[in-house]
């Protein structure tokens, strides 16, 4: 996660298109964390959490769209699972964990970038094919239930972006 983070804050600092560098650097960051996951064996479900989680932190630090990177980062997470060969599903899971709980430890809204997230796992999943939509649609369905039954929304956050005093 502190790697995908920190990969990502120093790649789009300088940017003047904080939201188009951000997007790109996102996808490279995810696709290659699971590319590389796969290779060596890796469970590509707790790599696509923990990379979701050090992208959406890392567009918190910069000033980044917190929904914008969820949904862009969870898509390309299930895209790229799929085009490995594992499990889209799982992956689809673990990524709204993993945004679930980086809006927690940010003091986002839970709820919105949850989701974003979903949207992004259904989008990639739907181009996937019938079947893949399916499985995804009822892992997100689970997977947002489940993050609203653990704390949901908090009062007053906003899921676009918080400002450090």
């Amino acid at each position: 996660m502190n790697l995908v983070k920190n990969t990502l804050v120093t790649a789009i600092s300088g940017a003047r298109d904080v939201g188009g560098e951000m997007g790109t650097a996102a996808v490279a960051a995810v696709r290659g964390s699971i590319r590389a996951a796969s290779e060596i064996g890796a469970d590509l479900g707790a790599v696509a959490r923990y990379s979701i989680m050090g992208t959406i932190e890392a567009a918190e630090q910069i000033g980044g769209e917190l929904g914008g990177a969820a949904r862009t980062a969870t898509r390309d997470a299930v895209k790229t699972t799929r085009d490995v060969g594992g499990d889209v599903s799982r992956v689809a899971g673990e990524a709204i964990q993993g945004t679930a709980e980086a809006a927690r430890r940010l003091g986002a809204d839970v709820g919105s970038l949850v989701q974003d997230a979903a949207r992004g796992a259904v989008e990639a999943a739907d181009r996937i094919g019938s079947a893949a939509g399916r499985a995804v649609r009822a892992t997100v369905a689970e997977a947002v239930s489940g993050t609203k039954a653990l704390g949901g929304s908090q009062d007053g956050a906003r899921a676009t972006r918080r400002r450090r005093a």
